[in-house]
């Protein structure tokens, strides 16, 4: 097999899970090209990374919106002569388009109408949540022959790092990032409770608080910081920090990566953090499928945090006798997680 396509089409955390499958396939097979087929705003994830030797642009909200789009992609990936193709996630219009590019083998799981699409699919039922995300991952890569490497990687140019270093130059104390957004993908602590949190870090140790968000989350990055009362002390100039991530994934993953410790809830750049290796101490709320069992971060040093409450369907807020379960996860419990941390790298 010469030249096989990975399609992962959906959001930041689920392309990071699924690079791990790159470093696989490549591994297991060195000659073999690897292209991958993502969404314009990922695409930084998979950019620059020595298992993978051609990034396609998928845009269904643009371009490919359309049939005509779809078609135009089609013959364009046809083109390409691909041997096989690995639907990490499989969707109508993603099953179509590798149909209609005519790869041989079409491997992916099967769980959705689109699987008719499919030459070969895996009973996977991931909402069962029988195992992570990445693991189900590399089990698509293992029908291939590939041997699984559990390893998730982002990787940043030089100019980058160096941008990013510059900016740090002067900081000598140790940085704990927190990212209080979730793109509203899961139940998430309240701002004010990851303000408490700052507060403890900079009364007990000598870190610094660098609060981060994605556009769009500036409302929510100033309510956290506002929350803070260290912020304003004189005794304490320079402790908070925001960083929004207007300069894109690898900004974003470069400043990540001069954090100690991250902590956030289940979100995109908690797994950025994995992917670098910075160690997490990550917040997950008791609804079934987004429980760490399937999504938590997967490095080494990492840890998800639950309330201990049982396993709910959905949230009904108010309605639930557990009712702000998020609560339950205690503050001092996070601190000591992050002290652990601060000086494991």
């Amino acid at each position: 097999m010469k030249k096989i396509l990975v399609t992962r089409t959906d959001r930041i955390g689920d392309v990071v899970l699924s690079t791990p499958v790159l470093k696989s396939l490549k591994r297991s097979f060195p000659s073999m090209f690897i292209s991958v087929l993502v969404r314009k705003y990922t695409r930084d994830i998979v950019t620059d990374n020595p298992c993978v030797d051609e990034v396609i642009i998928f845009e269904p909200e643009g371009r490919h919106r359309t049939i005509n789009g779809i078609l135009r992609l089609a013959e364009e990936i046809k083109g390409k002569k691909f041997d096989a193709a690995l639907l990490l996630f499989l969707d109508f219009k993603i099953g179509l388009l590798s149909f209609l590019s005519r790869i041989p083998q079409r491997i992916g799981p099967a769980t959705k109408l689109a699987q008719i699409f499919l030459t070969h699919t895996l009973p996977q039922h991931r909402s069962k949540v029988d195992r992570h995300e990445v693991d189900y991952n590399l089990e698509m890569a293992e029908v291939l022959g590939a041997k699984p490497i559990r390893q998730s990687e982002i990787y940043i140019p030089d100019e980058v790092t160096k941008r990013v270093n510059d900016i740090f130059s002067e900081l000598r104390a140790p940085i704990v990032g927190i990212q209080p957004g979730s793109g509203v993908s899961a139940r998430n602590w309240r701002p004010e409770r990851y303000g408490e949190l700052a507060n403890k870090i900079i009364d007990k140790t000598n870190a610094v608080i660098f609060v981060t968000g994605g556009p769009g989350e500036e409302g929510l990055v100033d309510e956290v910081i506002n929350s803070i009362k260290w912020k304003t002390s004189p005794s304490s100039p320079g402790k908070v920090f925001k960083y929004i991530g207007y300069g894109g994934i690898k900004e974003l993953s470069a400043i990540i990566k001069r954090f100690n410790v991250m902590v956030g809830p289940s979100t995109g750049p908690i797994h950025i953090a994995s992917a670098v290796g910075t160690p997490v101490v990550s917040l997950y709320c008791p609804i079934f499928v987004c429980q760490p069992k399937r999504w938590g971060p997967i490095g080494e040093n990492d840890i998800a945090l639950t309330p201990d409450v049982p396993f709910c369907k959905k949230c009904i807020f108010e309605r639930c006798k557990y009712y702000d379960c998020m609560d339950r996860i205690d503050i001092d419990r996070v601190f000591d997680e992050v002290s652990k941390r601060l000086w494991v790298r």
